[in-house]
């Protein structure tokens, strides 16, 4: 006698089963594509092996999974159903009394924790991994310094500027800087105090700048030479690879950190905690992508034509996509806030995939 324990663990193995192979093709595709595409660019930059240019692919093809990973779901459960259905397993079940709701459940669950581990563990080493290939590719290419940029940093009581000619990601080095240094005052305003300008500041000591032959100039003060400054700082290396643009985002258990840190600079957070926000809610996005599935492969048991509902599974799904991308959008450039940007597609998505499956399933 089969017991629903054995049932939910031959569910959720079979739903585990689809999400993996689906997981497997679209890394495949992935992989090739971006390796074809790596060799183009950086193989006409240096003299690569095709195992040197794989190990690179490597490194990015995890953070380029991470937006396909509702693809994954969806097209992962939907083929486990249709195989349940092509052998008549689900109609066994129904005979036997269960409802689509309880048979569903290890497969919600399985999207479900899909979407913790992803989110908590994938995506901290995505991030690690796509700096790692940032920073290899720079190597490769040569191409380690960057244009003009500004940085800034401070507390409740002092701020910094720091505008500098040139950065050298690899020799975490500025080249030019100039250091300005600013009082905060109790009514929010800010005033000059003094002024740095080197001809380097390196990060040889994580917490610390090491400015190279300083003049220093100060309100009323004569100038000053120096060989060797050392100032303390919040900015790190990743803050410098931002700033050059060789960091797509920080990962997961970083990112309050971060939001902090711009925060008391002085910068806007919006994009990070857009990033944090659709994180959280990667668990409910794949929940509903199961729902969809599910009832799109429930009703090709009932009405036929396997393959058109299937196809209107994927055209949903890139719905899914499309609409996230918009909104989104509109949460970064604050038109809508953070917590509706984020959230907003998932709850939708979840609320019709559900009354779209119950209305299959009641009538």
């Amino acid at each position: 006698m089969i017991t629903r324990a054995t049932l939910g663990r031959y569910i959720a193995g079979r739903s585990l089963r689809g999400i993996g192979l689906a997981f497997l093709i679209v890394t495949a595709i992935i992989t090739l594509v971006d390796y074809v595409e790596g060799s183009r660019n950086l193989g006409a930059d240096a003299a690569l092996s095709p195992l040197q240019m794989l190990g690179l692919t490597a490194l990015k093809v995890p953070k380029l999974i991470e937006q396909t990973v509702p693809f994954v779901v969806l097209f992962g459960v939907m083929g486990a159903l249709s195989g349940m259905n092509r052998r008549s397993e689900l109609t066994v079940m129904r005979a036997a009394g269960l409802s689509a709701w309880r048979f569903l459940r290890p497969a919600l669950i399985v999207a479900a924790l899909i979407g913790i581990l992803w989110s908590t563990v994938v995506n901290p080493v995505a991030s690690r991994m796509i700096g790692e290939y940032e920073t290899r590719s720079s190597q490769i290419t040569g191409n380690v310094q960057t244009d003009e940029i500004w940085l800034r940093e401070g507390s409740d009581t002092a701020q910094r500027v720091i505008q500098a000619g040139s950065l050298d990601i690899l020799g975490k080095k500025l080249n030019a800087p100039t250091f300005y240094e600013m009082r905060v005052e109790i009514d929010g305003t800010t005033t000059f105090e003094r002024r740095f300008d080197a001809t380097t500041a390196v990060l040889l000591t994580p917490g610390y700048w090491t400015l190279v032959d300083v003049i220093e100039n100060a309100p009323g003060e004569p100038t000053k030479r120096t060989e060797l400054i050392t100032l303390p700082t919040n900015i790190a290396i990743e803050d410098l690879r931002e700033q050059s643009g060789q960091r797509v985002s920080p990962p997961f258990w970083e990112i309050r950190s971060e939001i902090a840190a711009n925060e008391q600079a002085g910068f806007s957070a919006r994009e990070l905690r857009l990033q944090l926000h659709k994180l959280l809610a990667l668990p409910f996005l794949l929940v509903a992508m199961t729902f969809i599935a599910a009832g799109v492969s429930m009703r090709s048991v009932r009405s036929g034509g396997t393959l058109r509902l299937l196809v209107t599974g994927a055209v949903l799904g890139f719905a899914v996509f499309f609409a996230d991308s918009v909104i989104t959008a509109f949460g970064e450039v604050s038109i809508l806030p953070v917590a509706l940007a984020a959230w907003t597609v998932p709850a939708l998505v979840l609320f019709l995939a559900i009354s779209h499956l119950a209305r299959i399933e009641d009538g």
